[in-house]
């Protein structure tokens, strides 16, 4: 399975927290992100494409560099959540620091 270079959609990721609201899930984040950025998302995505579960292998990854930004939010803990196909999972809830 190939590795992916995540810098393109790092660089996206203070923009897309300054339009998150105060408390958010990374499921939340994730959706902004894609959103704004879809080339680089889908970028992302074909190079796992070769696995069962490129949206887990990328959403994981995403999730987990959220948290290099412990100067501008905090993490709140796991909470239940619907992810991209409205089933039911679990994700991190964050909360902006003021």
């Amino acid at each position: 399975m190939a590795q992916h270079d995540f810098s393109e959609l790092l660089e996206r990721f203070p923009e897309a927290l300054a339009e998150m609201k105060p408390e958010f899930t990374s499921h939340e984040f994730i959706m902004r992100l894609a959103q704004r950025h879809q080339q680089s998302y889908i970028k992302a995505l074909a190079a796992y494409s070769d696995s069962d579960s490129p949206f887990m292998h990328v959403h994981g990854r995403l999730s987990r560099l959220l948290s290099k930004y412990s100067d501008k939010i905090e993490h709140l803990g796991p909470v239940a959540s619907i992810d991209i196909f409205g089933n039911s999972n679990t994700c991190t809830k964050w909360r902006k620091l003021t």
